[in-house]
């Protein structure tokens, strides 16, 4: 449809985020959990929420992304 390779997309929405795909969803998807973690959303819940399968899953890609755990990260 926009005439260029997935490839060439690829390329391009590296060059303008400076991430893959892949880490800026991961980002994308802790900023909204972040949101609903501050509203006070129990984590598993949260974790369904934002794509997550499992509170371990969603725990260890918080902890990737943002450092801490979701605990440590609201105390």
């Amino acid at each position: 449809m926009a005439g260029a390779s997935s490839r060439t997309l690829a390329r391009l929405f590296t060059a303008e985020t400076r991430l893959g795909f892949g880490r800026w969803r991961e980002h994308l998807r802790m900023q909204e959990a972040m949101s609903l973690l501050a509203e006070r959303g129990p984590v598993e819940s949260v974790a369904r929420r934002v794509g997550y399968a499992s509170a371990g899953a969603f725990i260890a890609a918080f902890r990737r992304t943002v450092g801490l755990t979701p605990g440590q990260f609201f105390r």
